[in-house]
Formats: structure tokens, sequence, C-alpha cells
């Protein structure tokens, strides 16, 4: 009985193993919802608020980034700021990469819409015109 595993045994060592996939981190994708583009504008503004221009202008969609480079975007940063009551968010999709997230101003009944979009696996502010607390999409 001893032989016979020990001929299994030599029998199996010598056969080829099956070796697992490789798998390739890949960054984290967020996910087409509510949240998620929700949490991408909060985090925007929150970065616009502590004066961290360069990550929120990290933020900005391709486009936007292109139209307005880090420089001019902190000069613009500087001249004004509105502040929203960022609890206040809520989201309406426009389009399977398109979010529209509503913001009530603070110490104002007003509130605004800011554009956000999913660019490789991100959500994205659009900032076209405007400022880059208040941003226009168009």
């Amino acid at each position: 009985m001893v032989a016979a595993g020990l001929a299994c045994a030599a029998l199996l060592a010598g056969c080829p193993r099956k070796q697992p996939p490789v798998t390739v981190p890949r960054p984290p994708v967020q996910p087409q919802t509510a949240e998620a583009a929700r949490g991408a504008v909060v985090a925007y503004l929150r970065h616009l608020y502590a004066g961290d221009h360069a990550a929120a202008h990290a933020m900005l969609s391709a486009e936007s980034r292109r139209r307005h480079p880090l420089d001019e975007f902190t000069r613009q940063a500087k001249e004004g700021m509105t502040y929203f009551n960022l609890s206040s968010a809520s989201v309406k999709f426009t389009g399977p990469q398109r979010a529209e997230v509503t913001l009530a101003v603070e110490s104002d009944p007003a509130t605004a819409t800011i554009l956000a979009v999913r660019e490789e696996g991100a959500w994205r502010v659009v900032y076209v015109r405007g400022r880059p607390s208040f941003p226009y999409p168009s």
C-alpha cells in the first residue's frame, strides 16, 4: 500500500500543474451611481474650499483641464468663491455618462447645477465658463 502511494505521488509530481491566472491590478472604477457622481462633485468643491486648487483641477474633465490650465484655474478660484450646502446635493442622470448634480447655495434660496461626466472610469466636473466654484458647462 505504501508502495502504491509512492507510485501515485511520483506520477503526480511529473505532471505539469495548472497555474492560476495572473491578475493585473487596475485602478478602481467608480460605478455609475448617483452616490459616485455626487461624491465626485462634493470632493471637487471641498478641494476648492480647502484651497487645494491642484486637486480640484485634477477632478475636471479633460476638455475642462485643456480650456483652463492650472495657473489660470488657481487665479480664478482665488477671485471669488460660491459656497454650497454640500449635504443638499441631488443627482439626475442626463445620459449614460452624464449627471447633473444640484446643490443649494449657502445663505441663499438659490440652487446651482454642476455637470459631471464619466471619463476613464471616474466622474469629473465640467467647467467651461463661470468660476471654478460655480462652473457652467457651456
